[in-house]
C-alpha cells in the first residue's frame, strides 16, 4: 500500500494524505513517494497543496527510529533521493504548500511540516518538537535551520536542547504554526487548511509563485540583489493579461467612487 495518496479538487486543491499505520512514522519509503509525487504537484492543474496525516492522533509521529538505527549498521531502507533535497524541492514548488496538523508531529514529522509554507493545527492533546537529543542525535532534515527561522534562535535552542515538546497553543504563540483551530470547533485542521488553500488557489497563480519564491529567499538584513529580483518579477506580473484585467477593474471602481462619492472596494 502506498504511504501517500493524492486527491485533486475541481478548484485545484491537492490533498495528500500520509498513512503508515500503525505507528504513523516516516520512513525512506515516505520520502521516496514524496519525491516521486513532486512532478505531479508541479503541474498546472494543481493550484495549492495540503498535506495531512491519516487518523486523528498524528500528522507524522517522527522519523522511524528503527530505520535510523538500522542505517548505523549499513542497513535500512533504500533512498531514491536525499531527504534534504526532497524537502528543499517541496519548498521550491511554485504552489503554496499547507500542513494540516491533525495530530502530533515530532522529529522528522515536524521537519516535514516546517518545510511547508503554512501550518494549521487543531487544538488538543497534541505535541510538536524536535526531541532528537534524547536519543543522542540531532534534527537531521533541516530542523536546526528551519526551527530557528520560525521561532527564533534562542527559543529553538531551548526546545531542541531540552527535547521539549510544545502544545498547539504554545506552537501558535511561538510562531511554529500560523493558525489554530479551537478544540471545541467542528472544523478540523484539514478543513481549515483546505479552506486556506482554496482561497489562495483562486489568486493569480503566477503572482502566487513569484511571491512565494521571493519570500522564501528573503534574508535579514534585506538583500539588494533580492530587491532587484523583486522588481524584475513585479514587472513580469504587470505585463500579464490577468493582472491588467484585475487592475483595470479596481481602477474603474475607484474612478466611480471618486466621481460619485460612493465607497471604493478595498484590495483583498
Amino acid at each position: 500500500m502506498p504511504q501517500l495518496t493524492f486527491e485533486l479538487s475541481d478548484a485545484g486543491v491537492a490533498t495528500v494524505t500520509i498513512s503508515n499505520p500503525p505507528l504513523q512514522v516516516m520512513t525512506p519509503t515516505t520520502v521516496n513517494e514524496l519525491n516521486a509525487m513532486l512532478p505531479r504537484l508541479s503541474e498546472d492543474d494543481v493550484r495549492a497543496v495540503v498535506f495531512v496525516g491519516d487518523g486523528d492522533a498524528f500528522f507524522i509521529r517522527h522519523f522511524s527510529v528503527e530505520e535510523l538505527s538500522a542505517s548505523t549498521k549499513g542497513q535500512g531502507g533504500k533512498w531514491d533521493a536525499n531527504m534534504d533535497d526532497v524537502l528543499l524541492a517541496m519548498e521550491n514548488l511554485p504552489k503554496p504548500v499547507i500542513a494540516a496538523l491533525n495530530g502530533s508531529a515530532a522529529g522528522g514529522g515536524l521537519e516535514f511540516a516546517m518545510a511547508c509554507d503554512i501550518r494549521v493545527a487543531k487544538d488538543g492533546p497534541f505535541r510538536f518538537g524536535l526531541p532528537e537529543v534524547s536519543v543522542g542525535i540531532l534534527p537531521g532534515a533541516g530542523g536546526t535551520q528551519r526551527l530557528p527561522a520560525l521561532v527564533g534562535r534562542n527559543r529553538a535552542l531551548e526546545m531542541m536542547l531540552r527535547a521539549r515538546l510544545v502544545s498547539p497553543a504554545q506552537a501558535l504563540q511561538y510562531g511554529l504554526i500560523e493558525e489554530l483551530v479551537p478544540a471545541d470547533s467542528r472544523e478540523t485542521a484539514l478543513q481549515r487548511a483546505q479552506a486556506i488553500a482554496l482561497e489562495i488557489a483562486q489568486r493569480p497563480p503566477r503572482a502566487v509563485a513569484h511571491i512565494k519564491a521571493l519570500a522564501r529567499a528573503a534574508v535579514s538584513p534585506v538583500s539588494p540583489e533580492l530587491l532587484k529580483r523583486e522588481s524584475v518579477l513585479f514587472a513580469d506580473l504587470m505585463k500579464t493579461p490577468e493582472a491588467r484585467e484585475l487592475m483595470s477593474g479596481v481602477a474603474a471602481d475607484h474612478r466611480k467612487a471618486r466621481e460619485t462619492g460612493s465607497k471604493a472596494t478595498d484590495l483583498e
